[in-house]
């Protein structure tokens, strides 16, 4: 009696556990106490329902492998500052960026900046080295934002030319000439000292001229005939293109050359021959080059970077 009543109570938890056991994974089974798995077979079974199948097999994914060298040398970042120097540690900083991408034109220079007094002195030169002919001006110019430069010019031109080839020689009473134009300094930002320009004329000249000593040879009667014209009047209206530079010397005192394409606009005489020299303009060349002392009057230079700073007097 006791004996069978303990082979049930056995048997009835045997079977409750059985029936948990099917319930979980494989993994997670519980297996019987070693009492229970010794008891008979022919008494105790334990059996696992149909429906409980063991979970698919997963193929674990294929990695790369990489190549580590645990004996490669790590490399080192090196930070240096404005003087090539090493740095312990990065040193962060704040980067102000440019947003301007052209510089403006805008002049630097006040409106008015100044004016200057000119003695063009370069035929003086030419003629003594042999030139027949001669210009000598004054001029005066106004600096605008050391930008463009109104000039005006006024001298006195003559000539005395006797050619040894020709029958005749020619003169050119001293006679007035006068000269209006701009010049555009490329420089304006720089020191008015120095100019590197480009500019125009336009000039005027009423004067007098003589042809003496004219001498026609008849061949057939081996005669010689000579004769002169005197006084005779012309006026001429003219155009320059020119280019130069100015540099500074000492203190206000400056030198400056220029080169001129001259072009004639309008010349009338009252004779029927026409000037071989004009003043101002020149002889036959149409070219010219011009050498002047300057002085500068009340030109202030300034600094581009600091305008309202920076200035002085020369």
């Amino acid at each position: 009696m006791t004996r069978t009543l303990i082979i049930l109570i056995f048997s009835f938890l045997a079977t409750a556990g059985t029936n948990a056991a099917a319930l979980l994974p494989d993994s997670l089974a519980v297996q019987a106490p070693d009492s229970v798995a010794a008891l008979p077979t022919d008494s105790v079974t334990v059996s696992q329902p149909d429906s409980v199948t063991k979970p698919a097999h997963r193929t674990p994914r294929k990695s790369t492998p990489v190549d580590i060298d645990d004996d490669k040398p790590r490399e080192i970042l090196h930070f240096y500052d404005k003087h090539g120097n090493a740095l312990a540690e990065p040193v962060r900083f704040l980067a102000v960026l440019d947003t301007v991408t052209k510089p403006k034109s805008k002049p630097v220079y006040p409106l008015f900046n100044g004016w200057t007094l000119g003695v063009n002195f370069g035929d003086a030169i030419f003629m003594a080295a042999g030139q027949k002919h001669g210009s000598f001006d004054i001029w005066a110019d106004v600096s605008l934002h050391n930008w463009f430069f109104p000039v005006v010019e006024a001298g006195v031109g003559f000539a005395d030319n006797k050619p040894e080839e020709n029958n005749y020689s020619y003169t050119t009473r001293p006679s007035f000439y006068a000269k209006v134009g701009m010049n555009y300094n490329f420089m304006y930002k720089s020191d008015p000292a120095y100019q590197v320009f480009a500019g125009f004329r336009v000039g005027f000249s009423s004067f007098k001229y003589d042809v003496d000593n004219v001498t026609i040879t008849d061949g057939y009667w081996d005669q010689t005939q000579s004769f002169s014209m005197k006084g005779l009047k012309a006026s001429a209206v003219y155009g320059e293109i020119l280019a130069g530079i100015k540099v500074k010397i000492v203190g206000n005192f400056s030198l400056g050359w220029n080169a001129r394409w001259h072009m004639k606009f309008k010349v009338s005489s009252k004779s029927s021959s026409e000037p071989w020299f004009i003043p101002g303009y020149g002889a036959s060349s149409p070219f010219s080059f011009s050498l002047s002392a300057i002085w500068r009057f009340g030109q202030k230079r300034i600094d581009p970077d600091d305008p309202g700073i920076s200035s002085n007097t020369l």
